[in-house]
């Protein structure tokens, strides 16, 4: 059913890791709406010099170190005389109004262009990684638990079921809430009359190891791939119907929340190809 593979292939840690991931990027895009790093690389590669006048200077409302950041607005003419303005950042007031400046600009782009001295976004590149982190460790969680959530739902739907006795339990680094996830390792044996081990890993909820033996699923045709039952990532214990079916709630949530994180992952990457493909148009 819909509901349990959307509930399976996201868990508990993928639900959080999609949470921090879009959040941090709406608050990452806001930092980040003036820098270019495209155009920061083309001037570390190769910057011609020129001289320009300053056109305005702007006090921002972003400090460094107590120190009041500044917009410079500058206006430049190439060689070829062709007319560029821009605009640059700096800690403190150093230049006014009509102030003659040294431009470094792109040869290949002169829009591309920046004070000597200065830098092209209100926030340092420093701070810019300092906010990425927080989306990127959210995305790690997110897709490490997608593709361990796709695994358990190829299980739920060709996996073949036998019992498993718990050889040894011992509790990870990582914790949801300051509880402790555990790690369990299982022997079971499959079809071909060989025993196997398996390793998978849960809350402490009392629902493993409260039998003599658990439930575990693995595949046919490769049984070092398995999960104890009650080890996967859903609020209720699993049941079949008369049929051999998966029994679920009946709610909509997991579904909904599962479309909700990808419209929301899609709409982030067009955004971010929209950026990147306005920094190139003349």
């Amino acid at each position: 059913p819909l509901e349990l593979a959307c509930r399976t292939v996201l868990g508990l840690t993928g639900g959080l890791g999609a949470a921090f991931m879009l959040v941090g990027m709406i608050f990452a895009w806001v930092v980040t709406a003036d820098s270019d790093p495209i155009g920061d690389l083309q001037l570390a590669l190769k910057a011609r010099i020129t001289q320009g006048v300053i056109t305005r200077v702007t006090e921002t409302n972003t400090t460094e170190n107590d120190v009041t950041v500044y917009r410079y607005a500058f206006s430049f003419q190439t060689p070829g005389g062709e007319s560029y303005t821009g605009s640059g950042y700096a800690r403190g007031r150093r230049w006014s109004a009509e102030e003659r400046v040294t431009i470094e600009y792109a040869p290949t782009h002169p829009a591309v262009a920046r004070i000597q001295g200065t830098r092209r976004s209100m926030v340092p590149n420093w701070a810019i990684l300092l906010v990425l982190v927080f989306p990127a460790i959210g995305a790690l969680l997110f897709f490490s638990a997608t593709v361990r959530g796709w695994r358990q739902v190829r299980l739920l739907q060709h996996g073949e079921l036998s019992t498993a006795e718990i050889v040894s339990e011992e509790m990870t680094n990582t914790r949801i809430n300051d509880v402790p996830v555990m790690a369990y390792v299982y022997e079971f044996p499959a079809h071909d009359g060989e025993s196997y081990l398996g390793r998978s890993r849960a809350l402490p909820t009392g629902r493993v190891g409260d039998e003599e033996t658990e439930p575990v699923l693995y595949l046919p045709w490769s049984p070092r791939l398995s999960t104890l039952v009650d080890a996967l990532p859903t609020r209720h214990r699993l049941d079949v119907d008369e049929s051999g079916q998966w029994v679920t709630q009946g709610k909509a949530w997991p579904i909904v929340w599962v479309g909700v994180i990808w419209i929301g992952i899609v709409a982030h990457v067009a955004y971010g190809v929209w950026r990147v493909i306005g920094r190139f148009r003349p």
